[in-house]
């Protein structure tokens, strides 16, 4: 069985229909069938009614309220729900204005809501069906008499019909406005991963590794093309390419139209990769259509049970009355607030200005300092990229897996910067190195990091005031950004952070210069002090950084990735100083 959070998976659906009752306000259960409702008294309006099969969450559920649907109709997981269910929703809902049935095209969804309707007639009701065909995904030759099916598009259809019932339209101009709306929408996903079915072991079906189907169905049908995975931006402009070919009214809008954009999670796909792809599919119609998106809507709306895809939906807003509709109020629970979008633009927001006003010498060195200075940085740099991978296992067995990126991403901007800094001079060349740090280091390390070599800069500037630095001054910095470090992280040597490695090094290398000793024996034991300090943290208990969640028995097998960076930068200035 796949891993899932259920009971039995035969009771999946019903317990899902009871915590949805328990957890939504006007929203009831029709007994002994798997039928949600939402309860209005007293209003003689159009019903709108819809459903199928459930594992499409929030559909339909989710779209119960005022401004939608007023009956939802749940069949078993990808399975259509029975007659009798649709027959029950019917007759729980239906007012003397009449029902619409908002029905997907898919066989057994259009045969058992159709039967529905047909016997709800012959009991006195007014009944009309509207079908949903918005997939994009075959051209006219080879749709075949099944016809396109219904996907995320629906739910605009299900807005228009809400809107257009609850501003009191007949039952007849509610379809109407529906069937437009179905008309001008088209929708066309993909997915690197099908869905799954409760009680199953894996996937419904394997998609090749390296490859992506383009056009396939929310149940686990299979894709209508297979292609090699690719950018984001080029698998939208796929995705909108066949759209604006395959809907006819989408196809001949004209430059300046206005259109609605939904961006739909097929279960697995988060939403920093909706947004991405949003961010193509504005560009696309921008750039390529000269079409403005007027309306947004960027979420999981129609889900297939953890499909690693998304779908790309369009709506022509070619009237008026549409746009109305999509603003009409709502009271469903996985409808979005959205308002009318101003024209997509990204904003460009200057920062004022640094008030420091020094003109600070940068380019070759011109000192055995400064020469030194960018020997150690680009060795320091050029280890600290060696050693991604090392620091990125360790980071995935006690932390969140990023430390070997943020370290690596650090160094190459300090490899690509170092001839650029004022080498000659120390307080502002840490100034610099800091500055680097924050723009291009993310996490905590960086900006730990940026705090050690501000505070360092700061004092060299009121100690050594321009003049190459001795020793002592040196570690008086060191010391001074260490003590920063402590202030603003919390943390502390023995609390399993990269202190544990820098306090060591600090100690070490005063003893050591305190003997007497040489320039380079200093850095020598620094070095030692450094990579044990960094072992060591093996046997600590972590009381800081993500580190601190993780099981103790795990830590045990793994240094802390943070300490072992700091000892490796640290051997690194050894050897530049130790090959001069």
């Amino acid at each position: 069985m796949s891993k899932k959070f259920l009971n039995a998976p035969d009771d999946v659906v019903s317990e899902m229909l009871d915590g949805a009752c328990l957890a939504t306000p006007s929203i009831a259960r029709i007994a002994d069938q798997n039928v949600l409702v939402h309860v209005r008294e007293g209003e003689d309006k159009v019903v709108v009614i819809s459903g199928g099969g459930s594992g499409h969450e929030p559909a339909m559920a989710g779209y119960l309220g005022r401004g939608m649907l007023d009956a939802a109709v749940c069949g078993n997981v990808y399975a259509s729900p029975s007659v009798e269910a649709v027959l029950s929703a019917i007759r729980a809902t239906t007012t003397d204005a009449g029902a619409a049935l908002v029905v997907m095209n898919y066989t057994g969804d259009r045969l058992n809501f159709g039967l529905a309707a047909e016997r709800a007639k012959l009991e006195g009701f007014d009944v009309e069906m509207v079908i949903v065909n918005d997939d994009c995904a075959l051209a006219s030759d080879r749709v075949g008499i099944a016809g396109r099916r219904g996907l995320a598009g629906t739910l605009f259809a299900h807005k228009v019909a809400g809107a257009a019932a609850d501003a009191g339209k007949s039952l007849k101009e509610v379809c109407a406005e529906a069937r437009a709306c179905v008309e001008a929408t088209g929708t066309m996903g993909v997915a690197l991963q099908a869905c799954t079915l409760p009680g199953s072991s894996g996937v419904a079906r394997e998609i090749a590794e390296g490859t992506m189907e383009l056009g396939l169905g929310i149940h686990g049908e299979p894709g209508a093309h297979t292609a090699k995975t690719t950018s984001a931006d080029e698998v939208v402009e796929t995705l909108m390419t066949s759209i604006f070919a395959q809907n006819e009214k989408i196809g001949k809008l004209s430059e300046g139209s206005n259109v609605a954009l939904m961006v739909n999670s097929l279960g697995a796909t988060p939403l920093m990769e909706l947004y991405v792809a949003a961010r193509a599919a504005f560009s696309w119609l921008a750039g390529v259509k000269k079409i403005n998106v007027t309306h947004a809507y960027v979420g999981t709306f129609m889900s297939a049970i953890d499909m690693n895809g998304f779908s790309v939906t369009v709506c022509a807003l070619d009237d008026d009355t549409r746009v109305q509709r999509l603003e009409a109020p709502c009271s469903c629970s996985a409808w979005p607030k959205t308002a009318k979008l101003t024209p997509a633009k990204l904003l460009s927001v200057s920062a004022p200005a640094s008030d420091r006003n020094e003109t600070i010498a940068s380019g070759p060195p011109t000192t055995p300092e400064g020469v030194m200075a960018l020997k150690a940085i680009k060795r320091v740099a050029k280890d600290l990229i060696a050693v991604e991978d090392t620091l990125t296992k360790y980071d995935t067995a006690v932390g969140d897996g990023d430390c070997g990126t943020t370290i690596r991403k650090g160094a190459e901007a300090l490899m690509k910067a170092a001839d650029t800094y004022p080498l000659d001079d120390v307080s502002a060349l840490m100034r610099a190195i800091g500055d680097t740090i924050r723009q291009n280091m993310g996490g905590t390390s960086g900006v730990l990091y940026d705090i050690f070599f501000t505070a360092a800069a700061d004092k060299l500037a009121k100690v050594a005031k321009g003049k190459a630095p001795s020793v002592d001054i040196v570690l008086l910095a060191f010391s001074t950004g260490v003590q920063a470090m402590c202030q603003y992280g919390g943390a502390r040597a023995g609390d399993r952070t990269m202190l544990d490695a820098l306090v060591p090094a600090l100690t070490m290398a005063t003893t050591t210069y305190m003997s007497k000793k040489s320039v380079i024996e200093v850095a020598s034991e620094a070095a030692k002090a450094a990579a044990n300090g960094a072992e060591d943290t093996k046997s600590m208990k972590a009381n800081a950084g993500r580190s601190s969640y993780v099981n103790q028995d795990v830590l045990k097998e793994t240094p802390d990735p943070g300490a072992v960076a700091a000892a490796t930068w640290i051997n690194a200035i050894f050897a530049a100083v130790s090959e001069s």
